[in-house]
C-alpha cells in the first residue's frame, strides 16, 4: 500500500513539472501545428476537350507560423495528399510529397480565430496507361483557423491548384484542381 501511495504522489508531482504557462490569447497560432482531415477534390484536364473528376482524399499539414506585428501572421505549411486524385478509369493524378508548399498571410479576426491567405507551389504526377509525367505549378487560396479547445482547432481550406502551361500532360492537357478541405489540428 505504501508503494502505491508513494507512485501516485510522484505521478501527481510529476504532472505539474509539466505545466507551461497559458499563452496570451493572440499568441495561440504561433508555433508548429499539425493538422489532419479530408479534402474533396475537383479536377479539370483541358485539352480538345475538358474532362472533370471529383476525388475525396485525405490530407495532412504541417505549418509553423511566425507572430508579425499584432494582429497579423505569416504561416509556412506543408500539405501532403494523402491519396490520388482520380481523372477517369485509366488515368491519376498521383500524390506527391509535398502536394503543396505555401506561404500564409493572416490575421486574427477574434483572439481565437485565424482567416488567412494562401499562396505557393503544387506538384504532382500524371498517370495513364499510355505513360506519366511530373506535373508543377501554383496554387493559391484562403483559410480559417478557429480553436475550439486548449490547443485544439478546427480548420477550413479552399485552394484552387493550377499546372505550368509549359509543364502539362501527355496530350498538351493542361490541369486545374478545386480544392475543399476540413481538418482538426492540434499546436504544438
Amino acid at each position: 500500500m505504501k508503494k502505491i501511495l508513494t507512485l501516485a504522489a510522484l505521478i501527481i508531482t510529476a504532472q505539474t513539472s509539466f505545466a507551461q504557462p497559458i499563452k496570451p490569447t493572440y499568441a495561440y497560432f504561433e508555433g508548429m501545428n499539425l493538422s489532419m482531415g479530408v479534402a474533396k477534390n475537383a479536377t479539370e484536364a483541358i485539352s480538345t476537350t475538358t474532362t472533370k473528376a471529383n476525388s475525396s482524399v485525405g490530407i495532412a499539414k504541417v505549418n509553423y507560423t511566425f507572430a508579425l506585428a499584432y494582429p497579423a501572421k505569416l504561416g509556412v505549411s506543408a500539405t501532403f495528399d494523402l491519396a490520388n486524385s482520380k481523372l477517369s478509369d485509366t488515368e491519376v493524378l498521383v500524390k506527391s510529397s509535398p502536394s503543396e508548399v505555401t506561404l500564409e498571410p493572416g490575421i486574427l479576426l477574434l483572439n481565437n480565430s485565424l482567416l488567412y491567405a494562401k499562396l505557393g507551389t503544387y506538384s504532382s504526377r500524371y498517370e495513364s496507361n499510355v505513360g506519366s509525367r511530373n506535373l508543377s505549378g501554383k496554387s493559391y487560396g484562403i483559410g480559417i483557423k478557429h480553436y475550439v479547445y486548449g490547443q485544439n482547432f478546427l480548420q477550413a481550406e479552399w485552394t484552387q491548384r493550377a499546372t505550368d502551361s509549359t509543364n502539362a500532360g501527355l496530350g498538351g492537357d493542361k490541369f486545374k484542381q478545386s480544392s475543399a478541405a476540413i481538418l482538426v489540428g492540434f499546436n504544438f
